[in-house]
């Protein structure tokens, strides 16, 4: 009698348990899971680590979908080193993405300058976003006024919006001679315009200790807390200021400034391009408090140790995924064969704001795709990915938090 033929499904589920803790990628652990039942059961004993962020890669232009034809993404995971393709809702093609929130939530403008809004790959629940802010003079409103939001963070899951308030660094326009402004603004989730709007020309913005942190270029902070009155309406938010100013001089070649928690504290990353386009390296910097109390007549206020931004010698097992908005960090540890590293993508259309609007120069918006990479660390080494790929006539790239 011939020997029964033995498959996948006759191996023990402890054995598939240990298979699935080496693979790190979630989407490893679904495929590997849809094998039979046996497997399932085995991928599930081990639960799956923290998934660092995916780089979603724009089209250079965004296709036209045929009827019945379902539209997918390219996201590339540094784990496995590998695209995957994802399907995503149909009318998010086109949409410039200008970061993410945790659990699979996108940032998006389906007009580029316009009709902001939030939108969950996962489950395709969609939020609307403000596109205008009110203008006051004196104390008083005037009008409404059409902002365009380059990066925004979240006090909360947007899925409870009565306790979430969002913040945005947004550029205005001036009419009659559309000059673009610098600003920050804040508003409650589910409200139709955003209620508080601060000039500051903010690098990139995190929601920390209770706070909305804002750091400029030079590494100086405003931080805005906001406060509820029970009662009032949506549009009226109250919020209380603080400014730190950090540190001296910054170093010409600073291209882009980076907020991101780690290990329980603040970090500030900065972007070195010696030339643009081209990024050479990172510096890391923590925020520590000094003993001695200042003056009242600092602006800090008595009793208050002020903050200073203290340079990290080395990486020290980090990595960190720096995006506006969106930086996160994990433990290279966590993960079999990663590396530490600053995790980068190519967000110079951060700064060129009229683009939104009006394209690049006479022709289409040309959003780079192709300074995207990884710095391990001293001597400068940095290893990029899709170097040769063409820009996005839609948008730059952007993480995807899990």
């Amino acid at each position: 009698m011939a020997a029964r033929r033995r498959s996948w499904a006759d191996l023990p589920a402890d054995l598939v348990a240990e298979i699935a803790r080496c693979l790190p990628c979630v989407a490893d652990r679904v495929q590997a899971a849809r094998t039979c039942r046996t497997w399932l059961e085995g991928v599930l004993m081990d639960p799956c680590p923290p998934q660092p962020p995916w780089l979603l890669r724009p089209y250079q232009t965004p296709a036209a979908l045929p009827p019945g034809a379902t539209r997918t993404a390219s996201f590339f995971c540094v784990l496995c080193d590998r695209i995957h393709r994802v399907a995503v809702p149909d009318h998010t093609g086109g949409a410039r993405f200008f970061g993410a929130y945790p659990g699979g939530w996108l940032f998006l403008a389906y007009g580029q300058s316009c009709g902001h809004g939030l939108i969950n790959l996962s489950t395709r629940e969609g939020l609307n976003l403000p596109d205008y802010f009110i203008f006051t003079l004196d104390g008083l409103e005037w009008l409404l006024h059409p902002m365009r939001i380059r990066a925004a963070a979240l006090s909360a899951p947007p899925a409870s919006p009565e306790g979430c308030v969002a913040a945005g660094i947004v550029t205005i326009l001036i009419a009659p001679c559309f000059f673009s402004l610098p600003h920050i603004t804040l508003w409650r989730m589910g409200s139709t315009v955003a209620s508080c709007t601060i000039p500051f020309d903010a690098e990139d913005v995190i929601y920390h200790d209770g706070a909305f942190n804002f750091v400029n270029l030079l590494g100086d902070l405003l931080l805005c807390r906001p406060e509820f009155q029970d009662g009032a309406p949506l549009e009226q938010l109250q919020v209380r200021q603080e400014g730190r100013v950090m540190m001296g001089d910054v170093p010409y070649a600073v291209g882009a400034c980076y907020l991101v928690e780690c290990r329980g504290e603040l970090l500030m990353v900065w972007r070195i391009q010696r030339r643009q386009g081209v990024t050479s390296s990172f510096r890391l910097f923590r925020m520590t408090r000094e003993h001695e109390a200042p003056d009242a007549d600092d602006g800090i206020g008595a009793g208050q140790a002020p903050y200073r931004w203290t340079e990290l010698p080395a990486l020290e097992g980090r990595m960190l995924f720096v995006g506006r908005g969106c930086s996160r960090s994990f433990e290279a540890a966590h993960f079999p064969g990663a590396r530490e590293g600053v995790y980068f993508l190519d967000d110079w259309s951060f700064h060129p704001a009229a683009m939104m609007g009006y394209g690049y120069g006479d022709g289409p918006w040309k959003y780079g795709c192709s300074n995207n990479g990884v710095w391990s660390g001293p001597p400068d080494h940095v290893r990029y990915w899709f170097p040769g790929q063409l820009p996005s006539t839609y948008s730059s790239p952007v993480w995807l938090l899990h």
